[in-house]
């Protein structure tokens, strides 16, 4: 009786383990294709380097790339065709100071929120894009704006000639903004957004937003990737969007589009970038608080001699660690530990019941 107790325990502990490894492997979306598509955008930019207008600087800002770098030629780039809150984000990363700009923008909104010139949320997210990254005291009063407006329909989108037309793209967009000034305090109204899209759309069938539009598709995966990125990689879709996304790309790396593959490029750029680096736009607000609050160099301290035997063996203890250093970033690394913890269990339980069974007999 004891020996069927025995066998029965073990073929439990099992059959658990069994079903929690495959549970694992089915939650993970396989960030590898991410990163293959990301490392081969980041050679066409490398291949392409001439970087003429904004939306350019910030795909290779957004690809962890610096767009002033001797890597790229930006003397082409033309600041008249570009919005004035696109600018101010654009000078941010290339190390220009924008206060005159940022005075000028900041002027242009009223206590309401209300943006001189306004066209929509499509244009009123870029002038919070640029207040967040420019630390501006207005940025919360656009932000819950953006958001009011977002709540009111869960999908935002522009006005053009009388007629608004609302649209994803522009959705996408706002979803990113009130992520990165506050994800905490808007998560209700992102949330109500994002489960807006999956009810009105077949992404959770076809994996599509809206069929074959990669811009679209590539400015929502952004604010969801910019909002939960683990929601986004780990929900259940019966084609993953970001497969849909991923596959369109070309053989030089670059993405096709209906009217402007450079544009869409830098999209799509953007929202790898987003995945793997963060919003370029959190890189953005960094830069301008250095920009506005460089360090100072501590003179107080005294000059300590330099030991080279020791800054040797330093150095040559900082390489030993960082060779033993791994970095769990990944679902797939983070599974291998799983698997791992797992089966130290399994295998703890089994010499367990083994040592009761030679005990019995």
């Amino acid at each position: 009786m004891k020996m069927k107790k025995i066998v029965c325990s073990l073929m439990i502990s099992v059959l658990c383990f069994m079903t929690a490894i495959s549970g694992v492997s089915a939650a993970s979306y396989d960030t590898s294709k991410i990163n293959d598509v990301y490392s081969k955008v980041v050679e066409y930019y490398k291949n392409n380097n001439t970087l003429n207008n904004a939306d350019k600087i910030l795909a290779v800002e957004s690809l962890g790339l610096e767009a002033e770098s001797n890597q790229f030629d930006i003397s082409s780039v033309d600041f008249s065709k570009t919005s004035l809150s696109k600018k101010i984000v654009t000078e941010v990363l290339l190390g220009i100071d924008p206060t005159k700009d940022k005075e000028t923008l900041e002027s242009q909104i009223d206590e309401n929120g209300n943006v001189e010139g306004s066209w929509g949320a499509s244009s009123d997210i870029w002038t919070l894009y640029a207040l967040y990254a420019t630390s501006s005291e207005k940025t919360k009063l656009l932000a819950d704006k953006l958001n009011t407006d977002l709540a009111s329909s869960s999908v935002c989108g522009y006005e053009w000639g009388g007629v608004y037309y609302a649209d994803y793209d522009t959705t996408g967009w706002v979803i990113e903004g009130l992520a990165v000034v506050n994800k905490e305090k808007y998560a209700t109204t992102i949330n109500k957004a994002i489960d807006y899209i999956k009810s009105n759309t077949t992404v959770t069938t076809t994996g599509w937003i809206t069929t074959d539009n990669v811009d679209t598709q590539s400015q929502v995966l952004e604010g969801m990737f910019a909002y939960d990125t683990n929601s986004l990689l780990n929900d259940s879709y019966t084609i993953h969007p970001i497969d849909c996304l991923l596959n369109t790309q070309l053989s030089d790396g670059s993405f096709p589009s209906g009217y402007n593959a450079e544009y869409t490029t830098a999209e799509v750029a953007k929202t790898l970038g987003t995945y793997k680096n963060g919003s370029v736009f959190e890189k953005a607000k960094k830069a301008y608080d250095k920009m506005m609050n460089p360090e100072q160099p501590d003179n107080t301290k005294p000059v300590q001699p330099t030991d080279t035997k020791k800054d040797s063996q330093s150095t040559n203890k900082v390489e030993t660690t960082n060779q033993k250093t791994t970095s769990v970033k990944t679902g797939d690394e983070t599974n291998v530990v799983i698997f791992v913890s797992l089966s130290m269990v399994s295998g703890g339980l089994f010499l367990v019941l083994r040592k009761e069974y030679e005990r019995v007999h």
